[in-house]
């Protein structure tokens, strides 16, 4: 009887330490699931809607978009696993895109773009010291 309860403890126990070592399942990406021009389609509604663009201005920055996403799953698939040449590929991809974009928005559009993307920078960059410190936990 003694060894059952032991035996019963000692299970117990390792469930339990167990249970909370298991890393969390990761966060499902918005974009999972959705085509490219999905993607590009939901990206422009939120920009058209934080940066108070025309219906023309959301289309075309849609356009853009897509056309960008498309670009960047080129870049990664001609790069066959050379992460320096896909870097420099979606680099190029983001100055191009950056340029066409300054085009179709108005000069205080483009900044209020540039402090989301700055703000957005920062935020991943929280995020990776915390999941950082996290793991030295």
């Amino acid at each position: 009887m003694k060894t059952t309860l032991a035996l019963l403890a000692a299970l117990a126990f390792a469930s339990a330490a167990h249970a909370q070592t298991m890393p969390e399942p990761p966060l499902a990406s918005p974009n999972a699931g959705r085509t490219p021009e999905q993607q590009a389609q939901a990206q422009a509604a939120r920009l058209g809607k934080e940066l108070n663009l025309s219906p023309e201005q959301q289309t075309q920055v849609q356009q853009l978009l897509a056309a960008q996403r498309q670009a960047t799953q080129t870049a990664i698939q001609q790069a066959g696993g050379n992460r320096r040449a896909m870097g420099q590929a979606m680099r190029a991809g983001r100055d191009k895109f950056d340029g066409q974009l300054k085009v179709v928005l108005t000069p205080a559009q483009y900044t209020q773009y540039q402090q989301l993307l700055a703000q957005r920078r920062e935020l991943a960059r929280e995020r990776r010291q915390n999941a950082m410190g996290a793991d030295l936990d």
